[in-house]
């Protein structure tokens, strides 16, 4: 044929230009790789390239010594084999990844030679067979396939990263996503496991991005406005931004080569003479497989440089935040804004980049589509740009006020979140107050404010989306109908080749501008975001003004530097004029010397000044002053320690240096010497143990020994502890005390220096220095000897029980065990429904968000699918019909268009304002319900920040994904339903292909689902970890810091964000090759429509070929959406399933026997009755065994007994939080296992927890009185009484923040917590006690008589506040009639109370009751055993 040899000529002319530019390649490789080491064996691969290569030059010199003809084509074609053998080798060596210009010059000889062939096979020479050109061809092919195999053994030495699969990926595998392939296998037949995944590329990891968003960020210029956190994202991501600008215009040229194509295509089959054709057939058919398969290329080139941008702006932001949170003051910065930040607010913003690329991509598209429309409507061509400007004035107002909107929604978000945070931390102190329906109900409100603020932003969505798709609709509709009035006056007809080609254009045009009209006021939304991250990034950060004794330091005299400072002189610390505190001073002028290997004790009473004085000399608290240490590595144990959910040994040696963690004998020691052998030793696991979330499965005082074991382990040279002992019994503490502070201590072995806040006042005589502290001064300083024989002030803060207490018991927890290996996270499910679903989940959701609701909507858009497909038949008919009426075609066809924008807009109304909210507010309700209702095992067992990412993560899913995956799915499957058929009956013999199409559809999605889902749901679970990494290190910061531990968790940070990542940019580029083969697809059904078109010219018109390539042009985009929206519903619904499991995995605590409801005023008396009650956390060992115990009403009864006697126990089956498994509770007769547990620790018992509950986002009334039924009055007579109102009004008013009358009329209790004074860790048990008494006298007004439990709730106050505390429970409680059972912190002082002959001392041992009966017969009984325990 003619055009084969046509194409022969041209295709070698463009051969000599590429063999010349390959050889300058060449060439160039050659000198730039020269000198450089290999980084890539030679091995077989490399061989069989150098064979399949000098093979390749042999057959080209043959060819080139028989050529005949085009000598000087063949003389290139040679020397660029012979360039090819060279540097096939030199890449095959130097390069990670296959030669690309290799690869595409090996691509251009097979299409060369493949044209030569056909020119051979049509010239009729039987030669072929007997040319070398056959052979050259097959080496050609060979050589392609191994150049195209990922390389052999790296030496990996060169690199710091795991090279990625996509890294070594070929330029091929990188077009069609083929190095995703073994995951898509791995995914259809196996569960998917995160670490089965491949590497993502190196630029795509955390750490480069940190480093230039850090860098970038610090270079801001200034001062900051608006646009600052933007053009710093800009600046760090430049050229990952810049990358996807040529894919796109590559993009916008072939998507407008598409009615180009049409309007060719329709003059081909309608022209009757060959003569006006411009096109011939065949060359149609080549250039409709090139713009069809550009197009296919270009889309995914373009999408995925967006998916490579949108991983490294999560990155990039995460970064900024990530540090801030690490540089900011732990004690002002809320964990949860920045795990909102973290999470709601980054992932609403990471596809801003795709935002801005496609705003100005779309206005591109608009300006070229018009210039188009001209060609075709002539001056009529403005009339999409006036009905643009129109529909843009609804854009310009969602986008003046979306913004504001959007950040309410972005807060109440993050109101809610920090709720449910706060309640999760301390799940076991709300459930044995009672709290779990009430903050059920408050959080049930701060969501019910989260969607009204949402709803706000929603009815903006319908507004912008109907003037959206008003434009889509009704542009081409004026349009075409005016064209076709004036055509009708001046007696012309409306004709195909016109209608099809402006149907086509304008559907170019008005989607762009209906995207930049809908993109305008997302990214505007979006920059809400950007303001609440910058907003955090500015505000103040921690400085540490701290100065390092050890650092370079000149000399005043003569400035000469000093690089070796004599350590052992200079002191551990020093503070001079050190005041903390704005107008009213936590410490006030302190001036203090710690000398180097000293012990000190720091003495004072609650909220006198102790533990900031501590934190002063870490540098945690914003001072005044001079703070100077001998090292910033500081350990550090903290009042409440805080313990990461992972092994005992981990947290041990987690702050060491390497070489001390790896010393065994060295953590023998500091094990032995915190006493937690034993502990250890009786844990499962030993010390592989999982201490749960803040250390939720250990007991209070095996917290404690484990961080004071943590800052032994570290050798830091200074330690502060901060009340260490406070939760241990008397015979540890002491053993405790001996090895650690005695005169043979490991403290003293070691010189370390230590700073103890501790009010033991019976190991002052250890300290080398005992200092006082008082209102936030240092009262009194010097050795204990001294201070105790001075002046009358000083002996009165020495407790007149110092002696008694050298031998008291204290008592702690009950550790929860788990015979059970417990799951460090409960996300991580490999059950069978992660790869094949649960069809049962549609059900679920659709029940959740209303049958009626998704009814309404499935109407509304059947209708839409219907009317917005049908009108392109209706052209046909139209353009076809020989009637000169088209007034009737006019209206329909305007009719038809009205029709589906309201149908479309009432699917919109149902999706966003109906199906989302309703189904948010019941799948949050259900959620909500499970997590508050499950026993403590759950909690035990599950980490908080994976609860929380349930909150936070799957609702998000929820409520913006969800209901539009959802709609969005059920659109496209009857728009294709609906094109399809009219694709069909405009080429019936495409109906033959029908089967084929289906076939490969399913077979695509099938393979591609069952990856996704599982991708999807690896991601959630990644991104729990990310949640939990930032809950850990804001609850930990103080710790981290002073153990100079920022490093390491930059580190885990790093390493979990990068676990996250993977996951997301796996199912990114998963997208991507489903988006290349379906594009190909529909490529395939485009050529074969113009390929029957052209063989079949006679018998096809053009309005079939319209309707036809039409039809291809939105099918492939609703094909493409069908499969997208499918597979993002059912990875949506991840979130669902995750719902629906817990709902059915994690029973509530509540039994279906607890259905007895007792009068109002019970209990009345108080008298209890235990029978015979077992009970046990796990399987194997009771927790109480066999215990029987009667106690009258208005009887006191304090509970003592070693570490696991059951103490706590026994509080926590009164409360039903631990079950029984036999025998029975009696309260005033009645059986408690038949009464609902909300009355029992409602109603029943009043509780003082060990830890209390406070909720600093809630105001003071909500904290002391959670109903807020009572009156100011009362609230602040009870506040007087334990001391705190005149802390908190005192405080406001020298604050300036409230007058003395507001104060008096009760407006501070209408104050959050966290803006109040700060309180300490003592304030905050005598403010539960305060709650209790509220809680009392709010019982007390029907008539009932609570019970009043008390568990350690003296453990962390001093002892004039602790004999405030029992002053007040015995005055208020036990002279009131009330029965008051106590865990005793301090039996010394809890037993001092005790009415003889009326209330009783209990001694309990493993679970049982040993002894019952007076203080002195019970205690000295056991004093002997309890001793010789230890």
């Amino acid at each position: 044929m003619a055009w084969i040899m046509g194409s022969v000529d041209g295709i070698t002319d463009v051969s000599i230009l590429l063999s010349i530019a390959f050889m300058c390649w060449a060439l160039f490789q050659a000198g730039i790789k020269k000198g450089r080491r290999p980084v890539v064996a030679f091995g077989i691969q490399g061989y069989t390239k150098a064979v399949l290569s000098i093979m390749l030059l042999a057959l080209s010199t043959v060819r080139f010594v028989s050529s005949e003809h085009r000598k000087f084509n063949r003389t290139f074609e040679l020397l660029a084999v012979g360039a090819l053998c060279g540097v096939s080798w030199i890449q095959h060596h130097w390069s990670v990844q296959p030669s690309s210009m290799v690869i595409l010059y090996l691509l251009w000889c097979l299409i060369r030679d493949g044209f030569e062939a056909l020119e051979t096979v049509e010239e009729k020479r039987n030669l072929l067979m007997q040319d070398v050109l056959l052979p050259q061809l097959m080496v050609e092919v060979a050589l392609l396939i191994t150049e195209n195999y990922p390389k052999g053994p790296m030496k990996a030495l060169m690199y710091e990263h795991e090279i990625s699969t996509e890294e070594e990926a070929s330029i091929l595998s990188r077009v069609f996503f083929g190095w995703i392939n073994p995951v898509l296998i791995q995914g259809y037949s196996n569960v998917l496991l995160g670490s089965e995944l491949p590497s993502i590329d190196t630029k795509l990891r955390s750490e480069p991005i940190r480093l230039a968003a850090l860098r970038a960020w610090d270079q801001r210029s200034k001062p900051e406005n608006k646009m600052t956190l933007p053009k710093v994202l800009l600046g760090c991501l430049k050229k990952p931004f810049l990358s996807a600008i040529l894919p796109r215009i590559f993009l916008i040229f072939f998507r407008y080569s598409q009615p180009i194509l049409i309007s060719q295509a329709i003059v081909y089959v309608t022209s009757y003479k060959l003569s006006r054709q411009a096109w011939t057939g065949h060359r149609l058919i080549v250039v409709a497989a090139v713009v069809y398969i550009g197009l296919a290329f270009s889309t995914t080139a373009y999408q995925h440089s967006l998916n490579k941008l949108r991983i490294m702006i999560r990155a990039a932001l995460i970064a900024l935040i990530h540090n801030k949170a690490v540089n900011s003051y732990a004690e002002t910065t809320s964990e949860g804004r920045v795990l909102t930040l973290a999470s709601t607010d980054v992932d609403g913003l990471d596809t801003i980049g795709e935002m801005c690329h496609e705003t100005w991509g779309q206005i591109l598209e608009v300006t070229v589509g018009i210039i188009l429309l001209s060609r075709e409507v002539g001056w009529l061509f403005p009339v999409p740009l006036v009905i643009i400007v129109l529909c843009s004035r609804m854009s310009q107002y969602v986008a003046r006020n979306l913004r504001k909107k959007q950040g309410n929604w972005n807060k109440a978000t993050q109101t809610r979140i920090s709720e449910i945070s706060a309640a999760i931390r301390a799940i076991k102190s709300v459930k044995m107050l009672g709290l779990q329906d009430i903050i059920s109900e408050h959080v049930e409100r701060l969501r019910h404010h989260e969607l009204n603020m949402a709803s706000k932003v929603r009815w903006m969505n319908v507004a912008y989306t109907g003037s959206a798709n008003a434009l889509g609709m009704f542009a081409p509709v004026l349009t075409l109908v005016l064209y076709a009035i004036l055509a009708q006056v001046r007696g012309e007809e409306l004709d195909t080749k016109t209608a099809f080609t402006t149907i086509a254009i304008l559907i170019m045009v008005t989607h762009p501008a209906n995207m930049v009209m809908t993109i305008i006021p997302r990214a505007v939304a979006s920059f809400a975001s950007f303001e609440r991250i910058q907003d955090f990034l500015l505000e103040p950060s921690r400085h540490d003004r701290r100065i390092d004794a050890t650092s370079s330091t000149s000399t005043p005299e003569s400035g000469a530097i000093r690089d070796e400072p004599d350590t052992a002189s200079c002191p551990a610390a020093s503070l001079t004029g050190l005041s903390v505190g704005e107008s009213r001073f936590a410490l006030d002028n302190i001036n203090l010397t710690v000398r180097q290997g000293s012990i000190v004790i720091c003495s004072g009473a609650t909220a006198a000044g102790k533990t900031v004085l501590g934190r002063s000399i870490l540098g945690e608290v914003p001072s005044i002053g001079t703070v100077v240490v001998s090292s910033k590595r500081i350990g550090y144990c903290s009042q409440e320690p805080w313990l990461p959910n992972v092994p005992i040994k981990q947290i041990i040696t987690s702050f060491a240096e390497d070489h001390v963690a790896a010393d065994s004998m060295w953590y023998e020691a500091v094990v032995k010497a915190c006493c937690l052998d034993k502990d250890i030793a009786a844990l499962p696991g030993g010390d592989e143990y999982i201490v749960g979330s803040r250390g939720g499965n250990l007991s209070g005082g095996q917290r404690q020994r484990l961080a004071l074991a943590r800052a032994i382990f570290s050798r830091a040279d200074i330690l502060i502890l901060d009340d260490p002992f406070s939760g241990l019994d008397g015979n540890t503490e002491k053993k405790i005390v001996e090895n650690l502070l005695g005169p043979r201590s490991l403290f003293k072995k070691l010189g370390i220096t230590v700073f103890l806040i501790s009010n033991s006042t019976q190991y002052f005589p250890l300290a080398d220095e005992v200092i006082f502290v008082e209102e936030g001064r240092i009262k009194e300083q010097g050795k204990w000897n001294e201070l105790a024989s001075q002046a009358s002030r000083i002996l009165k803060m020495i407790p007149r029980e110092a002696v008694a207490h050298d031998n008291e018991l204290k008592a702690i927890d009950n550790p929860t065990q788990l015979s059970q290996p417990q799951r460090l996270f409960d996300d991580s499910t490999t059950n069978i429904k992660r790869k094949t679903g649960d069809s049962a989940l549609y059900g679920y959701y659709i029940k959740a968000a209303g049958r009626a609701n998704v009814l309404f909507m499935a109407a509304c858009v059947a209708s839409y699918s219907f009317f917005i497909t049908f009108p392109q038949y209706w052209i046909k008919i139209w353009t076809e019909s020989s009637s000169s009426n088209n007034w009737v075609f006019v209206c329909g066809y305007i009719a038809l268009n009205v029709m589906a924008w309201i149908s479309t807009m009432g699917g919109v109304w149902a999706t966003v304002i109906l199906v989302a909210p309703h189904s948010g507010k019941i799948l949050h309700s259900r959620l909500l319900k499970t997590v508050i209702g499950a026993p403590m095992l759950y909690f035990s067992r599950t980490d908080n920040g994976s609860i929380l990412n349930r909150f936070s993560q799957d609702l998000q899913l929820v409520d913006n994904q969800l209901p539009s995956a959802f709609s969005s799915m059920t659109t496209q499957v009857f728009k294709l339903a609906n094109q399809a058929a009219l694709l069909f009956v405009a080429q019936k013999l495409l109906t033959f292909t029908l089967p084929l199409c289906f076939a490969v559809v399913y077979a695509v999605q099938r393979v591609y689902l069952r990856t996704s889902r599982q991708l999807r749901l690896l991601e959630l679970e990644s991104k729990s970890l990310v949640a939990i990494d930032f809950l850990e290190m804001m609850d930990g910061l103080s710790t981290i810091r002073a153990f100079g531990g920022l490093s390491k968790v930059k580190s885990q940070h790093l390493h979990r964000l990068d676990g996250s990542q993977k996951p997301l940019y796996i199912l990114l580029c998963l997208q991507c090759w489903l988006r290349i083969v379906l594009d190909l697809l529909v490529a395939g059904i485009a050529v074969g429509v113009i390929a029957l078109a052209v063989i079949l010219k006679d018998t096809t018109s053009g309005g079939q070929v319209g309707v036809a390539l039409n039809m291809v042009l939105v099918a492939n985009a609703t094909l493409l959406r069908l499969v997208e929206s499918w597979t993002n519903l059912e990875i949506s619904l991840g979130a669902i399933a995750r719902i629906k499991d817990l709902e059915g995995e994690v029973l509530s605590e509540v039994k279906p026997t607890e259905t007895f409801l007792p009068p109002e005023t019970w209990p009345s008396s108080g008298r209890i009755e235990l029978r015979g009650i077992t009970a046990s956390y796990t399987t194997e060992k009771a927790a109480l065994e066999n215990v029987s115990l009667r106690i009258d009403p208005g009887q006191k009864l304090v509970i003592c007994g070693r570490t696991g006697s059951g103490k706590s126990s026994l509080l926590l089956a009164l409360l039903r939080l631990l079950d029984l498994k036999s025998g029975s509770i009696l309260i005033d007769g009645v059986n408690a296992g038949f009464v609902p547990r909300s009355i029992i620790r409602e109603r029943c018992f009043v509780t003082v927890p060990q830890e209390p509950l406070l909720l600093s986002q809630q105001t003071l009334r909500f904290n002391v009185d959670p109903p807020e039924s009572l009156s100011n009055n009362t609230i602040i007579g009870v506040l007087s009484m334990v001391r705190l109102w005149q802390h908190f009004s005192r405080g406001l008013n020298e604050y300036g923040a409230i007058d003395e009358n507001a104060a008096q009329l009760g407006a501070i209790l209408d104050l959050t917590l966290g803006s109040l004074p700060p309180i300490s860790v003592g304030q905050g048990q005598l403010l539960a006690l305060a709650r209790a008494l509220l809680q009392v006298h709010a019982i007390s007004a029907s008539g009932a008589n609570p019970i009043i439990l008390l568990d350690e709730a003296t453990s962390s106050l001093d002892l004039e506040t602790e004999e405030l505390m029992l002053d007040i429970v015995h005055e208020e409680f036990t002279c009131k009639g009330h029965t008051v059972i106590m865990v005793a912190h301090r039996v010394g002082a809890a037993v001092s109370r005790l009415r003889e002959g009326i209330d009783v001392v209990v001694w309990m041992k493993d679970g049982k009751i040993e002894k019952v009966g007076g203080a002195d017969m019970v205690l000295n009984t056991t004093e002997q055993t309890a001793s010789e325990a230890i």
